[in-house]
């Protein structure tokens, strides 16, 4: 009997002592949800320079047809201009003004000897640099 009652003790103590190290928690949405719209709220409210939101909110005044029928003419023409510009794009990108008219040759001329002469070599096999190489030794050879 004793020995039951101390081991429910100890499961007990040890269950105590293991929650305790438990460091998760169970994530509430909506709690979190409303934190960062607080976190929001209260960013806004510093960028306005407030410390708390108004208290009274002026009902908004209707809009005059004036002010919409502008409103309206100047998104239709933006909207037709707009299509204008995609038309214009469209007509540009045809087939006829993709490819050139005209072909222009260039003949291009070597600036540096070096590269006349690798160019000569390979045109004839090679004999030029052979016959450097020649001349090479030959000095070497005179200097001897």
């Amino acid at each position: 009997m004793n020995f039951s009652i101390l081991s429910l003790l100890l499961t007990l103590d040890l269950a105590t002592v293991a929650l305790t190290l438990s460091t998760c928690s169970t994530l509430d949405m909506d709690q979190f949800m409303k934190k960062r719209i607080e976190a929001i709220r209260g960013q806004i409210l510093s960028k306005l320079k407030l410390t708390a939101p108004p208290e009274d909110y002026p009902a908004p005044d209707d809009v005059s047809r004036d002010i919409v029928a502008i409103y309206n003419s100047t998104r239709d023409l933006l909207q037709e201009k707009a299509n204008e510009r995609a038309a214009t794009c469209e007509r540009q990108r045809s087939e006829e003004e993709y490819y050139a008219k005209e072909v222009h040759k260039i003949d291009m001329q070597s600036l540096y000897p070096t590269e006349m002469r690798e160019i000569g070599n390979r045109r004839q096999g090679g004999r030029e640099e052979e016959d450097e190489e020649d001349k090479k030794k030959e000095k070497k050879k005179k200097k001897m």
